[in-house]
């Protein structure tokens, strides 16, 4: 699966890459809000022709006050995916990445320390478990959740509820008290075996080290660290 460049400038400097499939199509955090939410708006109108200026207001608003909080909590990246599956069907979805403080330790426990904390029952025992990535350790955790959704997030009286797939990947940074969580979220239950084959193929793309020049080829190396660049600028 190819992989194109992404960056994302963030406050904070830490050693940690990531390399995304085609077909993301990331937000991008560094950008001035009112700016983001004018291009938010247009891409809205242009998907939602029938909904009224008041209801794209509303939901631009709630779109940007949930990732303002996103950020505050570590969100290094926010993007929407649209792929295709080998059977026509069309799997569309969020993906997050995240850094968050983690205890001192050995970071190879760290997996074991995350499940460890999940809480019990809903059936969901044989949906976490410990998997090993090309960046080390990471504690998998899968989850099919009934979230409800209010209404004046679309500006209608009326609220909603949809049901999301969503699995998630924590791993240690090696050197510091810190960790990274990649989650991947989708409603589109009829491709589970391809959304979590995406969702591994992502996580996958975490690395701890920066991406080796290939002399004479300036900065896209061999395939594992092709087009991987530093979201921390």
């Amino acid at each position: 699966m190819d992989r194109e460049l992404e960056s994302t400038v963030v406050a904070e400097l830490l050693p940690m890459w990531y390399a995304l499939p085609e077909g993301f199509h990331p937000v991008d955090l560094s950008q001035e809000p009112g700016t983001r939410m004018d291009a938010h708006f247009d891409a809205l109108a242009q998907i939602y022709p029938a909904a009224t200026p008041k209801q794209l207001i509303t939901s631009v608003l709630s779109f940007e006050a949930t990732l303002s909080k996103l950020v505050e909590e570590g969100l290094v990246h926010f993007s929407s995916f649209t792929l295709r599956t080998d059977d026509g069907l069309l799997l569309i979805g969020t993906c997050n990445i995240a850094v968050a403080d983690r205890p001192m330790g050995d970071p190879n426990l760290y997996p074991r320390a995350v499940l460890d904390a999940q809480p019990d029952g809903g059936g969901t025992d044989g949906h976490r478990g410990i998997v090993e990535l090309p960046a080390g350790l990471a504690a998998v955790v899968v989850s099919d959740t009934v979230i409800p959704v209010p209404g004046v997030f679309f500006g209608v009286p009326e609220n909603g509820a949809t049901e999301v797939l969503s699995v998630s990947f924590h791993m240690a940074f090696p050197r510091l008290p810190k960790a990274v969580v990649v989650t991947l979220s989708t409603e589109e239950f009829q491709a589970q075996e391809e959304f979590l084959e995406l969702a591994t193929v992502v996580a996958g793309g975490i690395s701890f080290t920066a991406p080796q020049l290939q002399q004479g080829l300036g900065p896209l190396a061999d395939e594992k660290t092709a087009a991987a660049a530093s979201p921390f600028g």
